[in-house]
């Protein structure tokens, strides 16, 4: 996100947070925060009218992104039903935490917030990195874990103004065939799932957040998804007594304070057919409550979810629930219909009034030990930083805990680093992975095979043949589905055909990072390693087992075939890593799809529609798009116009402000090249090279820092209001309508700043504080400095110094800063109608307020260009530096220039990265790798190339025009979603491997 925009969201939210806390004080009269919890929770038990009351019962869905994206429902739902609380879904940190706030301060009695966050915010965030899941935890055999999971979930949680979590989950998974449960699950055993699920909630609750134990009385031995059909569970009480029933009623004593109903049939609680126990008295009340004896707040599932809806209509579902004893009614079908049978249901006599003030008194009370007798706000800033600051090294400590040596009867663990030995890797599912990158950079002699799907017989044949003269063959599946589907886990009948015929094989070692319950598939396979997650640090992990530096000490937490056995082997030093390999290529259009290998042609269509959905609903008048794979071009599209006039089509000329694509496309081209000449030095300060730095507290800065964003300058500075007079106008002695001696700088069309005015903008620089030191904040002050120290060791500015070396000879003719000097205005889309400082519509001068008052070109703004010539750059970089047979760099240069580079955050030296892990891409698609590189720009650009796929995207638009105020497209997640649909089509999953800390040897 632009922090312009976070600026701008917290004032509204400040604004906000007055307005309505007026309102609800006067509404509620709410006693102050020294009283104590009952008379809190009678004070607004008393002043709640009876709709109002049942309206604390809901617990609707809240989506800050994405398709689903519902802020108008939840206000309509605030204002008109005085609803209970959120369970926020998918979405994003920040545009979260702006929600959250808008939604607090507009409900009269505060809110309780939900999320259905197992595995951590990553479960349902972008921009987020997941835990490690429940059945890689359960193989660890160690509570700690479990412990310091739900501790690093409660930190999310709090941090990002979350109150429930609902986990842990402590069904035990005893059905190997389980479609919802599954992987979820610490395992089979019910004495260490109820050990592993009280620890997490001890984590949870120890920090100050509801735990939630799910799902009542055990979803674990069935074979039905409860989302989409009733599973029955047809089982006496006795049995279900002594398993399903154990962990949630150790958890209980325990002191857990919340329990979720599930949907399940089990005739042994309750005796009329199709009534799930979520509906069913006898279950909620009469069981649990009363013979149990539990007494904390009790949710429903999903209302939703067709195990409830394919009985009972929308409304008649929430009456059930709440008469069958639940206090909280979670995601209801239609809230307005349930509240008006509930209140026809307690006015009727059908439901005592005492049973609705129990409930809500309970849901007050946990509002009160929430915290939210007293409000605050959710701090944005650095939010995504914040969440995601323990993540990985949580990850590397539980992947190495739990990976688990099944079998290794043939000693091929042993063999693989005898001198000598022949070594395959066959991916299955895939065609990369980081775990055989790790392998050949360490070893330097695997060969490789990918099987993904669509291969044929033949196919299969010749690999299987040509494992006939190796020592040893790894056979890995990659992205695997985590739930069984058909038992084939996503794997397509030649891939599981493949594994079937060599699993007994002597040379062969099958490893599995993703769900064991695969090797089902597979009794006879004789050595088998299993890592229970895909992700990065998994992989980089399972790659060290397997060359002997790490002992794998996990145990399986469930049943699979007989005779499995651990092996402990010795440790052993790890060989450093290896660049990868990446073929050359020039950017060409290509019109035959094959050759790039599009095999979803439906995700074109589907990004066709939603682009011209975009234009309809005003994200932007129209915009380019271009992709290409292995150099090529596979989608090249224009869509609308440039302007909402509607008068010029966007054509393959159109010329665009880039914004801050100007840091990756100039800035940083240019320190790359200086640090090839051994010009520049990374480890320098800006002292060492800016004299005028020295004597200031910005002379030790290193200018690696200044690459990361991560040297502490302010994110920027708005220079121009100090041009403006009191009355917003531009100041006379600043400005002239015609160039004159003393006034050459052009900032707009007939408006010309005095020549020396950039001497204020460093001083203010200067006198800026260091506010923001040892943190991640993306910054334009650090390119400010970037392109002074440029033009220092250069002695030429910028602009001309990036034409010389960069956009001449790579033939880029619609590239330049102040591009009305080379180029027809008519083919450049404007930006702004600026009415806060230059007051005209701009059209070829650049938007940014600081590049403007420096004439045009500076480090972090002010770049124009088309597509095509977009892509170009970023296919040279994709080549290791070679384009068109030239060299531009060295392939150590930009291999480390985009790599990740920093401890405290996802960038590289200049470019943004994807988030380090394999369920969070932040401002990329969730489709591509860890090593793809890029940026996003103000103006509603981004650019990405990806070596590992050999993909280059680009999309370029004028969202600002003709107001910057229009953000929708990052409320709809244009750029990522796009991107997602262009990887899609090319058969690329979801959710691929990320490396956390990649090419961490080369890191200077």
């Amino acid at each position: 996100m632009n922090v312009r925009f976070s600026g701008i969201a917290l004032v509204a939210i400040v604004f906000f947070s007055f307005v309505f806390s007026v309102g609800y004080s006067q509404k509620m009269r709410i006693v102050d925060n020294t009283t104590t919890k009952t008379q809190w929770v009678d004070s607004i038990y008393t002043h709640l009218n009876m709709e109002e009351r049942i309206g604390q019962l809901f617990m609707v869905a809240a989506f800050s992104g994405g398709k689903n994206y519902n802020e108008d429902t939840i206000m309509r739902r605030l204002e008109a039903h005085q609803i209970g609380g959120v369970i926020f879904m998918q979405g994003g940190p920040v545009r979260q935490a702006i929600l959250t706030n808008k939604y607090q301060q507009m409900a009269q009695v505060p809110l309780l917030i939900a999320m259905d966050a197992e595995w951590g915010l990553g479960m349902r965030l972008d921009s987020v990195a997941p835990l490690p899941r429940q059945m890689m935890i359960g193989a660890t055999r160690d509570t700690s874990y479990a412990y310091q999971t739900g501790a690093a979930i409660a930190y999310q949680c709090k941090r990002l103004g979350v109150h429930i979590n609902f986990g842990p989950v402590v069904d035990i998974n005893n059905n190997p065939n389980n479609p919802i449960i599954n992987f979820r699950s610490y395992g089979e055993d019910k004495t260490r799932v109820a050990q592993m699920g009280i620890a997490y909630m001890h984590g949870l609750q120890n920090n100050g957040i509801i735990a939630c134990a799910k799902h009542f009385p055990g979803h674990g031995d069935t074979d039905a998804d409860s989302h989409k059909e009733l599973p029955t569970i047809s089982k006496s009480m006795s049995q279900l007594d002594t398993l399903e029933l154990y962990p949630f009623r150790l958890l209980i004593r325990a002191g857990v304070k919340s329990m979720m109903v599930a949907h399940l049939e089990i005739p042994a609680l309750e005796t009329e057919p199709h009534t799930p126990t979520t509906l069913s008295k006898n279950t909620v009340t009469n069981f649990l409550k009363n013979k149990m004896g539990y007494k904390g707040l009790v949710f429903t599932d999903a209302l939703n979810m067709q195990g409830v809806t394919k009985y009972f209509p929308a409304g008649e579902a929430d009456l059930r629930a709440f008469m069958a004893g639940n206090d909280m009614l979670l995601i209801s079908q239609d809230v307005p219909t349930a509240i008006e049978k509930i209140k026809n249901a307690i006015e009727q006599g059908t439901i005592p009034e005492t049973q609705l003030e129990e409930s809500v008194k309970k849901i007050l009370a946990a509002k009160y030990d929430a915290g939210l007798n007293k409000r605050k706000l959710v701090k944005v800033d650095n939010v995504t930083e914040d969440i995601n600051q323990n993540t990985a090294n949580i990850r590397r400590k539980t992947a190495r805990a739990a990976i688990t040596l099944l079998k290794d009867k043939n000693n091929v663990l042993s063999k693989m680093l005898t001198k000598g030995t022949r070594i395959a890797y066959v991916g299955v599912n895939a065609d990369s992975s980081i775990l055989y990158d790790n392998l050949q950079d360490a070893l330097g002699k695997v060969m490789v095979t990918w099987l993904p799907k669509g291969k044929d017989s033949n196919f299969v044949n010749q690999t299987i043949e040509s494992m006939e003269s190796n020592d040893v063959t790894l056979i890995t599946v990659h992205n695997m589905n985590m739930y069984p589907g058909r038992g084939n886990y996503g794997l397509d009948s030649q891939q599981m055909n493949f594994i079937r015929r060599v699993q007994n094989r002597r040379d062969v070692m099958l490893v599995l990072p993703g769900n064991p319950y695969l090797i089902q598939n597979f009794c006879h396979v004789r050595s088998a390693l299993i890592a229970y997650e895909d992700d990065s640090i998994t992989q980089q992990i399972t790659s060290r087992v397997l060359l002997r530096k790490f002992t794998p000490t996990g145990q399986l937490p469930v049943t699979l075939c007989a005779g499995h056995k651990e092996a402990p082997i010795p440790a052993m030093d790890i060989v450093p890593e290896k660049p990868f390999s990446q073929v050359a290529a020039e950017l060409r259009p290509t019109d035959d799809a094959s050759k790039v290998g599009l095999v979803a042609p439906i995700a074109i269509t589907k990004l066709n529609q939603f682009v011209n959905k975009c234009i309809v609903d005003g994200v932007f008048p129209g915009c380019r798009i271009l992709a290409a794979k292995d150099g090529k071009i596979f989608y090249d599209e224009s869509f609308g116009y440039l302007t909402y006039d509607k008068e010029k089509h966007v054509d393959k000329n159109t010329i665009y402000d880039v914004a801050s694509l100007t840091k990756v496309l100039s800035t940083t081209l240019a320190v790359m090249h200086l640090y090839e000449e051994k010009k520049l030095d990374l480890d320098k300060t800006i002292g060492d090279y800016l004299p005028i730095a020295k004597g200031t507290d910005k002379a030790h800065l290193k200018i690696k820092d200044l690459l990361l964003h991560q040297a502490g300058l302010k994110s920027w500075i708005p220079f121009y209001k100090e041009t403006l007079d009191t009355d917003g106008n531009l100041r006379t002695d600043l400005y002239r309508n015609k160039p004159t001696p003393d006034f050459k700088t052009q900032v707009a069309q007939n408006l010309y700043l005095r020549s020396d005015y950039t001497d204020t903008i460093w001083n203010r620089i200067f006198n800026s504080p260091l506010e923001n030191t040892g943190h991640f904040v993306y910054s334009d002050l650090d390119y400010y400095f970037l392109a002074a120290i440029v033009e220092r060791i250069t002695n030429t500015s910028i602009d001309k110094y990036v034409q010389e070396q960069f956009y001449k000879p790579l033939g880029l003719k619609g590239t330049s800063f102040n591009p009305l000097k080379k180029m027809d205005s008519s083919n450049i889309a404007p930006t702004e109608n600026d009415l806060a400082f230059r007051h005209k519509q701009l059209r070829g001068y650049v938007h940014d307020q600081g590049a403007a008052l420096l004439g045009g070109v500076a480090g972090h703004a002010g770049v124009f260009s088309n597509a095509k010539d977009v892509a170009v750059i970023f296919q040279m970089l994709l080549n290791k530096g070679m384009y068109k047979g030239k060299r531009y760099f060295k392939d150590e240069t930009v291999k480390y220039f985009t790599a990740y580079n920093s401890h405290i955050s996802r960038r590289g030296l200049g470019f943004d990265k994807p988030a380090a892990d394999k369920d969070d891409a932040g401002p990329a698609g969730g489709r591509c790798t860890g090593y793809a590189f890029g940026n996003q720009g103000f103006t509603g650009t981004c650019a990405w190339g990806d070596p590992a796929t050999g993909i280059v995207f680009v999309f370029l638009s004028n969202r600002v025009y003709p107001s910057a105020e229009n953000n929708r497209i990052n409320r709809m997640n244009v750029r990522t979603e796009l991107q997602d649909a262009l990887y899609e089509a090319l058969g690329y999953p979801i959710n691929r491997n990320r490396p956390a800390v990649k090419n961490e040897q080369i890191r200077r």
